[in-house]
């Protein structure tokens, strides 16, 4: 079949994209012609192309003609429904959140929908509208996934995977990692993109993520705790996994609210069969199987639906909508860059202000110190002023004393006086 797998954007290294890069892989695989068709591209989008995928940007780069569609979006499922109306047309819904990865509500968009887990299923079935229902796995390559890294006996090192943690959250999971003992390594597109996720996975003992991440840390042997800005269930083990698989590793499954200690707790409690364990797990999940089940649906679809006649303009509307949410979500990390930014201001502000009460107390210290020395040195010069008037007066109590007895030998009675006992002198010496 020559088949054609469209997205609104094949750029970043997100859940969507990595499933489209994986599916292409395989279905090229079982000897199918596959191309992507994308309005944007991007980093794997070159991926892609560099194994050996055919990536087209824009509806003017399309074939002529194909089999089978693989819409991941609804304005990709409208424009390639309105492309190739004889095509079987399947739309691959990864989100319940997400409404422009809903299915359109207007018929004949696409033949069939394929889910990748229960949460998802159920919320496509509440739609007032929708094709038959396929359930699939969440696909990961298992030959290219935990092929490398051994496991360790002790957990070092943490891996924080997924593009939606960050800011004060990304915070209390870093810290946690550390309270653990784990060195957290953080991956993602707004923190640090990796083109080669298996190898980060490979060079870590705990992967930390939600959706794909966990099932790519379960096909590389590692220990996959469940966690994210969706909320959190836990350890992937053989009796958590079907919880956790029917909820999409969404971080729902078990409604339990993990706080900063039992993150740190849960994370302590590593082991090293974990990896092993996970990757049994990982087993139904193979790219190679689900692309099987892909073709088998189909296949299974009989005479393509009629694309509604204004399947073009839907299209159009869909893709306006799109960028007004990536207007709205821009606007909201330029917010969050904003706050964090005043956020940094304040708490440099505080310290600085801290820094000058504490600069201000030791300035009234050193004045108050300054002050007592001033009062003794007064004291002090009061004292030596008093010492030398003493001595001054000392000296000229000397002096008038000095004065007087010159005086008195000066006198008759004196010198009568000293004639009087010099004989008595004389003899005084000779004895």
């Amino acid at each position: 079949m020559r088949i054609v797998l469209g997205l609104h954007a094949f750029a970043g290294f997100a859940g969507t994209e990595s499933y489209t890069l994986t599916v292409a892989e395989e279905l090229q695989q079982l000897g199918h012609e596959v191309l992507v068709a994308a309005r944007e591209t991007g980093p794997i989008a070159d991926v892609a192309r560099s194994r050996g995928i055919d990536v087209v940007e824009g509806p003017g780069a399309l074939p002529a003609v194909c089999d089978a569609v693989l819409a991941q979006d609804a304005s990709s499922a409208l424009d390639l429904a309105a492309a190739f109306p004889a095509a079987r047309r399947l739309h691959v819904v990864h989100s319940d959140y997400f409404a422009l990865q809903a299915p359109s509500q207007g018929a004949g968009a696409c033949d069939g929908v394929v889910v990748l887990n229960d949460r998802v299923r159920r919320f496509v079935e509440a739609l007032a509208s929708h094709p038959p229902v396929t359930r699939l796995r969440q696909p990961v390559d298992l030959k290219r996934f935990g092929v490398g890294g051994g496991a360790r006996e002790r957990a070092r090192t943490a891996l924080v995977l997924g593009n939606y943690l960050r800011g004060p959250a990304l915070d209390r999971v870093v810290e946690a990692c550390r309270g653990a003992g784990l060195e957290p390594v953080v991956s993602g597109i707004h923190t640090t993109p990796e083109t080669s996720v298996e190898d980060a996975i490979a060079r870590a003992d705990v992967v930390i993520g939600l959706g794909r991440c966990a099932v790519e840390a379960m096909a590389g042997r590692r220990a996959a705790y469940v966690y994210g800005l969706g909320g959190g269930d836990g350890w992937v083990t053989a009796s958590t996994y079907g919880a956790f698989e029917a909820d999409g590793f969404g971080g729902a499954a078990t409604g339990d609210v993990i706080d900063d200690a039992r993150l740190r707790t849960d994370l302590a409690a590593w082991e090293a069969g974990m990896g092993a364990v996970n990757r049994q797990l990982a087993e139904p999940h193979d790219a190679a199987r689900h692309a099987q089940d892909l073709v088998a649906a189909l296949e299974a679809v009989g005479t393509p639906s009629s694309p509604p006649g204004d399947a073009g303009e839907l299209a159009r509307l869909a893709r306006l909508e799109w960028r007004s949410w990536s207007r709205y979500v821009g606007a909201l990390d330029e917010q969050r860059a904003l706050r964090e930014q005043l956020e940094t201001l304040h708490a440099r502000h505080a310290e600085l202000f801290a820094q000058a009460q504490t600069q201000a107390a030791r300035a009234a210290d050193l004045a108050a110190e300054a002050v007592r020395v001033a009062g003794e040195r007064d004291v002090a010069e009061a004292a030596v002023q008093l010492a030398e008037r003493q001595r001054q007066e000392a000296l000229d109590a000397l002096d008038a004393e000095h004065a007087r007895l010159e005086a008195f030998r000066a006198t008759r009675r004196y010198r009568l006086a000293g004639r009087l006992v010099a004989p008595w002198d004389r003899l005084r010496g000779r004895r």
